[in-house]
């Protein structure tokens, strides 16, 4: 029971970074009303958006180790990704833009296809999530 759970974690973490969508560029420059490039402004009253989820390599094998980067309008104070029942938080970067890293896990103990649950959070609790189907390698 205790290696199903350790797995089930490993397995979690590494999947949080994998996935695949389109990614944008990560060049720092500044885009309207002085937000990053990409991050489209939204007062605190504006519904909280993701706009992109972006993996790289966007078709990870296990061993890798995947950048994930989700971009949310400006408003959004805190990401979360869960896969089954474990959700890690993704460190913000810049106003709207949040950015981890994290290593695939090498053993199958797990499917090779799983979900990831994106969530951007408003700092008033407001939520908004986007679904990521992914397939290791």
């Amino acid at each position: 029971m205790k290696i199903n759970r350790i797995a089930t974690t490993i397995l979690a973490c590494g999947l949080l970074a994998a996935g695949s969508l389109a990614a944008l560029a990560d060049d720092g420059s500044a885009g309207r009303d002085g937000l990053p490039a990409g991050v489209p402004y939204a007062s605190d009253k504006d519904p909280v958006r993701i706009t992109a989820v972006n993996f790289s390599p966007s078709e990870p094998k296990r061993g890798d180790l995947v950048t994930a980067q989700v971009t949310c309008s400006s408003n959004a104070a805190a990401v979360t990704v869960a896969v089954g029942t474990i959700r890690v938080i993704v460190p913000k970067k810049a106003p709207g833009i949040f950015r981890t890293q994290l290593r695939v896990p090498t053993f199958a103990f797990y499917p090779a296809h799983q979900t990831i649950i994106v969530t951007a959070i408003r700092t008033d609790g407001a939520t908004v999530q986007r679904s990521v189907s992914v397939d290791i390698h």
